[in-house]
């Protein structure tokens, strides 16, 4: 059976290139961890990622050291350009997920902002050039 992630972000050729795990509670250090099947679908993509309400964590791929991300934003600090209230409200998941869907898309085609957040930090480790005119997949296969 193929691992699933909470979303799946393909570039423009249709490759998977980075999988995000998303989780409505922030939890503490010790207990951060993908599925295992996610980690063995780490060859398979350039990038990983992390959401919890407080940070958002980018692993490149063979990630399986979550120690060592190589970007960590605050959530806040991105999520509120597409919902002002993010942080004034509590967070399930699915919207936690909703949310970062729409700021990787923004991220592939600017649909809300010409310089959608952190864009710099995220071309900076090479992610956003594979984004650009990608698609993404809720609880898709890896």
């Amino acid at each position: 059976m193929s691992p699933h992630a909470d979303l799946v972000v393909r570039d423009r050729e249709n490759r998977n290139v980075l999988i995000v795990e998303v989780k409505g509670k922030a939890l503490t250090r010790s207990v951060r961890h993908l599925p295992d099947s996610l980690l063995s679908a780490s060859k398979k993509v350039s990038f990983a990622m992390w959401v919890d309400p407080l940070e958002i964590r980018i692993f490149r791929g063979g990630f399986g050291d979550l120690s060592n991300p190589i970007c960590i934003l605050r959530t806040r600090d991105i999520l509120q350009h597409y919902d002002p209230e993010f942080a004034s409200k509590r967070i399930f998941s699915p919207y936690l997920t909703t949310l970062v869907d729409a700021w990787l898309r923004d991220l592939a085609y600017h649909w809300n902002s010409p310089v959608p957040p952190a864009s710099a930090e995220l071309d900076a480790i090479g992610l956003l050039q594979q984004l650009s005119g990608g698609s993404t997949e809720a609880e898709a296969q890896v």
